[in-house]
């Protein structure tokens, strides 16, 4: 975005052209769908900037960012039979990354994912539309916006807004119903499935692997046990103790989605330390898990000691849950409990 420069020009609306890359957004939106929290900004006129540069992509590439979703179909197929593809494809990339990043920007700057979750929503809607519509025409000419590694990062980010809206209204009358991110997450599983069972034959580094397809998994995992501990909190006893039984399970294998030194594969294990004992279950299931996290959290700290979720708490939970655990096999050591008891609330 520094490379954007005002020109006087005696011609141009308001006296002046721009020059810059308009490769800005790609850039800015490959990288958080890679991992969102690398997203930092340390300028104060970045925001001033940022904007500059998306009236500057948008109008050189005539994007619709500002239109309506039904007119952008339209108006998509209609320029691709007038200008063709080398027109459409750069315009309908700018749409759908400018509404990217404004997802994100009323997410973390404005503290309003209920806003920044509708221009997710918009993406997704056009994404598999236009799969569906140009489901034939080969990538190089429809853009790597509709490729399956593109849409699942992008679902990936839409199903942790809705979990961030979710807390905004929760209960068993949400806005944001638990069941829909329940099917979003097992969906994005289903198609994390079929994309590892027939892997692309085009070179990858791995780093995209895991950024588009192992750890979406984990995410979608995390959501799913979300689903299952905010259920039962609005169930009777009996179904509220399954409820935190699947919740564990999920977050077993969210954590397992991500290596050791990633804070997400602790934060997880924590996670489901919390359902097992609300669950109920044995000492020695609640201790093996328990043994687990102690083993990642020096790897983590390697490399998270200061993150988003540390800030908010992150080690205070796993540092509660593991001692927990040690209080725990003291009492068995001790001959007061078994390993085979529940863990007590």
């Amino acid at each position: 975005m520094d490379e954007l420069q005002s020109i006087p020009h005696s011609k141009a609306p308001g006296g002046f052209a721009y020059r810059g890359n308009l490769m800005a957004l790609t850039y800015l939106t490959n990288g958080l769908m890679r991992d969102d929290r690398a997203f930092h900004i340390s300028q104060l006129d970045w925001i001033t900037k940022y904007n500059q540069q998306v009236t500057f992509e948008a109008t050189a590439r005539q994007a619709w960012h500002a239109n309506g979703l039904e007119t952008i179909k339209e108006q998509a197929q209609k320029r691709l039979k007038e200008k063709g593809w080398n027109d459409v494809r750069p315009a309908l990339s700018v749409t759908v990354r400018a509404w990217i990043m404004r997802s994100m920007l009323e997410r973390h700057l404005r503290d309003k994912p209920e806003v920044g979750i509708q221009f997710l929503k918009q993406a997704i809607d056009l994404l598999e539309w236009g799969r569906n519509v140009w489901k034939n025409v080969k990538k190089t000419d429809r853009g790597t916006i509709f490729e399956d590694t593109f849409l699942r990062g992008v679902r990936s980010m839409h199903l942790e807004m809705f979990m961030d809206v979710y807390t905004t209204d929760p209960g068993l009358n949400s806005k944001f119903p638990l069941e829909h991110l329940k099917e979003e997450a097992e969906d994005l599983l289903k198609d994390i499935e079929i994309a590892l069972k027939n892997p692309s034959k085009e070179e990858v580094d791995p780093g995209s692997v895991s950024s588009f397809c192992i750890y979406p998994g984990g995410i979608a995992y995390s959501m799913i046990g979300f689903y299952h501990a905010q259920t039962a909190r609005y169930s009777s006893d009996i179904l509220a103790c399954f409820s935190f039984v699947n919740g564990a399970k999920a977050y077993v294998q969210a954590a397992q989605a991500f290596p050791q030194d990633e804070e997400y594969h602790a934060l997880y294990l924590s996670c489901a330390m919390d359902c097992m004992r609300n669950a109920g279950v044995s000492i020695r299931d609640f201790n093996k898990v328990a043994i687990d996290l102690r083993e990642a959290v020096p790897k983590m700290t390697k490399i998270w000691a200061v993150s988003a979720l540390q800030q908010g708490g992150r080690d205070e939970k796993i540092q509660a849950n593991l001692r927990s655990a040690d209080d725990l096999m003291k009492l068995v050591a001790e001959g007061k409990l078994t390993l085979e008891d529940p863990v007590p609330l």
